[in-house]
């Protein structure tokens, strides 16, 4: 079976597609910034970081933003169209919208007010190397649940038939 064909449940396999694409992109942006841009932004003096977090970081919002915005409602979608279909949601698609949905909290709760301050033009360079440190570790979290989320997604679309 084609993964855009349906399944008798209704629409429940592309969907699961889509988010597994969605969260696998996602978590690799994630990496990204984990791997390429946080020792960058670590290396540099911090009001170097400041001046580039400034004009770079309406970018990586644009994309990001919208991205996690998406992969956390996709895998929702998959989850709550297992439990429509005939049976209940599996664990893989829970674990993956679980995972998903912590990643936007991360998000919200503490890295974009964290972003406001790096841009907000109020912080020292002490101010700035602890609210980075901050920012990286619970990056790193949001990485890690990232890259759950988009194991789990995969695994559940493996899963189906």
């Amino acid at each position: 079976m084609s993964p855009l064909q349906r399944t008798p449940a209704g629409s429940a396999r592309p969907v699961a597609l889509l988010s597994a694409v969605l969260v696998g992109l996602l978590a690799g942006g994630m990496l990204l910034i984990e791997v390429v841009l946080l020792p960058f932004w670590r290396s540099v003096p911090p009001e170097e970081f400041r001046r580039w977090f400034t004009a770079n970081a309406p970018r990586i919002r644009a994309l990001m933003v919208p991205l996690g915005a998406a992969a956390g409602t996709v895998s929702v979608a998959t989850a709550v169209s297992e439990a429509s279909g005939s049976r209940r949601p599996g664990p893989a698609s829970l674990t993956a919208a679980a995972a998903t949905l912590g990643v936007v909290a991360v998000t919200v709760a503490v890295n974009e007010p964290a972003n406001a301050r790096f841009t907000g033009g109020a912080l020292t360079d002490t101010g700035t190397r602890d609210l980075l440190g901050t920012w990286a570790r619970w990056h790193h979290l949001r990485v890690a649940l990232g890259i759950v989320a988009a194991v789990a997604a995969a695994w559940a679309l493996g899963r189906r038939p």
